[in-house]
């Protein structure tokens, strides 16, 4: 299985991977939308964020409005606002500077 994390192919991990909201959010709504070929996710918050994502029997392709960065060894996924400074360290992990 392929997965695509904002056009960018990214390591399938098992289980997924936990969605990290760097600025918080208080509410949220999700549609979903199933065809015969897959099943498509929207999920909008109320900080902004948008994230679409597309399963099929293929791939799974995501479109998050905002940069990420993964962390592969605790499998998230970092969702940065425009002022965000991250570290991607050699092991894959991600450090959050202030």
């Amino acid at each position: 299985m392929k997965v695509f994390l904002n056009g960018k192919e990214i390591e399938f991990t098992e289980g997924g991977y936990e969605y990290v909201f760097l600025k918080p959010y208080q509410r949220h709504n999700q549609e979903i939308i199933k065809k015969g070929n897959g099943e498509l996710t929207i999920q909008m918050y109320d900080n902004g964020v948008q994230i679409r994502t597309l399963v099929t029997k293929e791939e799974v392709a995501t479109l998050i409005n905002r940069d990420v960065v993964v962390d592969r060894p605790n499998k998230k996924i970092y969702i940065l606002e425009p002022d965000s400074k991250v570290k991607q360290k050699e092991d894959g992990s991600v450090e959050i500077l202030d």
